[in-house]
């Protein structure tokens, strides 16, 4: 799916940097403990444990929401009115109404937009959770009973006991979405049976599902996640991107220096789940290919070396993710984001170290 991108000029950034740091502590006391997105000392691993935690206590019924085009469908009044609120200086409201409405430069020519807010600033995370604050809070006083909602930015769900109070929950976010000017997507929202490993749902790029422990309790069912699909294919495009026929001029430990903080990074956002299975299975993919490139490398001309092995590979210092994998209270907490940035779904792909999105 692509967007628009609205990039702020240096100038605008550090501006828009000054407002956050200003305005920010005045919102965050209103802001709800349900949500966790790009907000000071929250994290996604703490959203996840959230819906872990929630599911192991027979929260068996997970409303799935996706909000059909969030940043381009917000309305402004309306954030308007919701950030005057809690800011009565003019100064402050101005900027953020002229940031609201600067508008998306394509091929050279600015095209004004009449709704939804500037993705890629600095302060356009803190002005969608300003936006959807009022879902927090609407379910906080009157669908508390309902079950839990865990959000971050502009994914959440809602996690029930029963499957009645799911649709009751369903019903109820959609009224509050249309009071938003807002929908949820029909074909990508939907309800989700957890109960003995039914069914199971994408989060923050991990596929949370329950499963049965061998160990802990054969007959039960645990609330388990683990890497989806889609963020392991992505992960897998950008290793076989490193090691293809284009660097066939640059060494093995060039390759191996530049694979690392990719591993890492997107090890370190996956490994507070039960991940080894996947860790595992990509600790092979990548020395093998780690191996095609070396066989590229020699061409047809024949040659005494080797393939290279997994411990000379992690001899040269290659991250291995398997091995990795720890409880989330032992894991690093990430710093929050400075703008919702396209990076959300990149997972760490860009060698971030520490724990976090994407």
């Amino acid at each position: 799916m692509q967007f628009a991108l609205t990039v702020p000029t240096v100038r605008d950034r550090v501006v828009q940097m000054a407002a956050k740091m200003v305005i920010e502590p005045i919102f965050e006391a209103d802001f709800q403990p349900s949500s966790y997105g790009f907000r000071p000392r929250k994290s996604a691993t703490q959203a996840l444990e959230a819906i872990r935690v929630a599911g192991n206590r027979g929260h068996n019924f997970v409303v799935d929401a996706d909000i059909q085009g969030y940043f381009d469908n917000i309305q402004r009044e309306t954030l308007m009115e919701l950030v005057r609120e809690r800011i009565s200086d003019r100064r402050v409201l101005k900027l953020i109404r002229q940031w609201l409405e600067c508008g998306v430069m394509e091929d050279g020519t600015v095209r004004e937009t009449l709704a939804g807010t500037p993705q890629g600033g600095v302060i356009s995370p803190l002005l969608a959770n300003i936006y959807l604050n009022k879902l927090d809070r609407i379910w906080a006083a009157r669908c508390g009973q309902l079950g839990i909602m865990v959000r971050y930015a502009d994914d959440f769900v809602a996690l029930c006991r029963t499957e009645s109070q799911a649709r009751e929950a369903l019903r109820r976010i959609g009224l509050v979405m249309n009071r938003l000017g807002l929908t949820l997507h029909p074909a990508k929202t939907r309800l989700v049976d957890l109960r003995r490993g039914k069914e199971g749902f994408v989060f923050l790029g991990c596929t949370i599902r329950k499963k049965r422990s061998i160990q802990r309790a054969p007959d039960k069912y645990y609330m388990q996640r683990w890497p989806s699909p889609k963020a392991t294919m992505k992960l897998r495009e950008r290793v076989h991107e490193l090691t293809s026929k284009k660097q066939s001029g640059k060494d093995v430990k060039q390759i191996v220096a530049e694979l690392t903080p990719v591993l890492r990074g997107w090890g370190n956002y996956f490994r507070t789940g039960t991940a080894d299975r996947e860790f595992n299975k990509l600790d092979g993919f990548v020395v093998k290919s780690l191996r095609r490139w070396q066989y590229r490398r020699g061409g047809q001309r024949s040659t005494k070396r080797a393939p290279f092995t997994g411990d000379q590979l992690y001899g040269m210092g290659l991250h291995k993710l398997m091995g990795t994998v720890q409880y989330p209270a032992q894991a690093t907490p990430r710093r929050s984001s400075l703008s919702r940035v396209p990076e959300n779904g990149t997972h760490g792909l860009k060698g971030n170290i520490r724990n976090g999105l994407a």
